[in-house]
């Protein structure tokens, strides 16, 4: 057998051994990041924030990490604990290079004045519950709203990397299950 075809079968079967090891015994802690495994492209959206200025996610990928938060447009920003932390922390979490955009469902006269004393986006999404919806797509509300009434959209966060990825569950993002506790990790640098 010549010299080079005995190296390369031995460097095949190196290389055979070490892939065969890490199936049965995979790395834990950092260097087993498996939320990258599940995780795909963000959905992107454009919508328009408090100040009618239209905002989208795109603008944002590859430069910052993004917190995107889905609040109920029926009690309003002020009533929602997550929106409540996210406004408190939101120059800590600018420093740390991370953006924050809320979206709702289109706020009653009476809730929008709210959204003016926000540091982010907060953005509205006017057909939401429709296939085309961005929280459709984002998966916090799938039923169309009923004639003459507004979508109902579940409250949910996601954190979407620099490089514009979201966990998946299946086809669709997965929210984070732990809001809070989430925004608190960040502010301190985690």
């Amino acid at each position: 057998m010549k010299p080079r075809l005995l190296i390369l079968l031995l460097m095949l079967t190196a290389v055979a051994a070490a892939t065969a090891w890490r199936l049965v015994d995979p790395p834990t802690g950092q260097n087993a990041d498996v939320a990258r495994v599940l995780s795909g492209p963000a959905p992107d959206f454009q919508l328009l924030d408090q100040n009618n200025r239209p905002v989208r996610l795109q603008g944002y990928l590859s430069r910052f990490r993004v917190l995107l938060v889905f609040f109920d447009g029926q009690t309003g920003p002020v009533a929602d604990p997550v929106m409540q932390s996210l406004k408190q922390f939101s120059t800590v979490l600018w420093k740390e290079n991370i953006r924050i955009l809320a979206v709702s469902t289109p706020l009653s006269p009476q809730l929008k004045p709210q959204t003016l004393s926000y540091p982010f986006p907060v953005l509205r999404d006017t057909i939401a519950g429709t296939p085309e919806s961005c929280s459709f797509r984002w998966g916090v509300c799938r039923q169309p709203p009923a004639p003459g009434s507004a979508a109902i959209i579940t409250p949910a966060m996601f954190l979407i990397s620099q490089d514009g990825l979201v966990e998946l569950d299946g086809q669709l993002p997965r929210p984070l299950t732990e809001p809070l506790r989430t925004i608190t990790k960040l502010v301190q640098g985690n």
